[in-house]
């Protein structure tokens, strides 16, 4: 078991669906129904065995746990210690994708349901008190999924589904080494700048970059550090 005392250097993700004030507005509960479902199968097929939220620390368990949403909009999850980050960020970027696709392929461009997401990454000290997961690795991954830069990405591609950032320390380490599954030239770096940050980050906008080429069939590999035995698909990043 991950020991969730102290200050504990984890990966953090979060997630907003764009242009829905879904936490807000009780005859959005469809998309709040759909949102749970599309990161409960990413999760799962990208092999994430265990999740936190950021909110009370509860566990994410794949199909079983409807999403609460942070203060605010959107979800921060936060992944036990130790875990490969290049494979996560792959893993769960790309399951997210296929999973978006899978529900918005019978949608039009501008269906009320359709879900269009903004993900952010980042790994630093977080550490858990009496309202959840707290920490500076917390804040600056919920800025940059909030931040004007990650919004106008996806703002620039109205057929797309799915938008990435980085935190620049994170990409330095999983993806300017040209980690076989993640691939530099699919970013863009970006100055982000918002009321609580200023930082350097890099952001995908996954079909853009793809020009919009049908996803690939998943790719079966075995995650380091995500449980023990644990093998799950994650699709090469270069292939999406």
């Amino acid at each position: 078991m991950n020991d969730l005392s102290g200050e504990v250097r984890r990966l953090c993700i979060a997630l907003d669906v764009h242009d829905h004030g879904f936490w807000h507005d009780p005859g959005q509960r469809e998309i709040r129904r759909r949102l749970t479902e599309v990161i409960a199968d990413a999760s799962r097929q990208a092999g994430l065995d265990r999740l936190y939220f950021a909110e009370g620390g509860a566990p994410l368990v794949p199909g079983t746990v409807m999403l609460r949403g942070e203060q605010g909009d959107g979800v921060v999850l936060l992944l036990p210690s130790g875990v490969h980050e290049a494979r996560v960020i792959a893993g769960f970027a790309g399951e997210l994708r296929i999973a978006l696709r899978q529900r918005n392929r019978h949608l039009g461009k501008n269906a009320p349901l359709r879900l269009r997401l903004r993900v952010a990454f980042h790994q630093g000290p977080t550490r858990v008190g009496d309202g959840g997961f707290t920490g500076r690795a917390v804040n600056m991954v919920r800025s940059l999924r909030d931040s004007d830069e990650l919004r106008g990405a996806l703002d620039e591609h109205p057929d797309a589904d799915l938008a990435v950032a980085v935190s620049a320390p994170l990409f330095e380490d999983v993806i300017e080494h040209e980690h076989r599954d993640l691939r530099r030239h699919l970013f863009r770096q970006v100055t982000v700048r918002s009321k609580d940050v200023v930082t350097e980050a890099w952001i995908s906008v996954p079909d853009a970059a793809s020009g919009g080429r049908d996803i690939p069939r998943r790719v079966r590999v075995t995650p380091a550090r995500m449980g023990a035995g644990l093998t799950g698909p994650i699709v090469n990043i270069d292939e999406y």
